[in-house]
């Protein structure tokens, strides 16, 4: 008889860190989507800041080029290097011998 009592005690406990387990991992799930909700949120501002951030720092190392005499702007508003006369950004071609 005691061995029956054992085991229906334990099959009640086993149960009842079941039932834990789940809710936990319910609310687990549940924290985890609204993270990726606020991350993605966070993620769209930290965007927005780092091309803003690019952007400024584009301007200013034109604007030092500019000083330094090594780019001028086109009638166009285009950035041009003095030396070469090409466009700044523009691919280099590999030449072929």
């Amino acid at each position: 008889m005691d061995i029956v009592y054992v085991l229906i005690g334990s099959g009640i406990l086993i149960l009842i860190f079941v039932v834990l387990w789940l809710k936990e991992r319910r609310q687990s799930r549940m924290e985890h989507i609204a993270y990726g909700l606020r991350s993605s949120e966070d993620n769209t501002e930290n965007s927005r800041t780092n091309i803003t951030m690019m952007d400024t720092g584009f301007r200013e190392a034109m604007s030092r080029l500019e000083d330094m005499g090594e780019v001028r702007q086109d009638e166009w508003g285009h950035w041009i290097w003095n030396e070469s006369g090409k466009p700044v950004g523009k691919a280099l071609e590999k030449q072929t011998d």
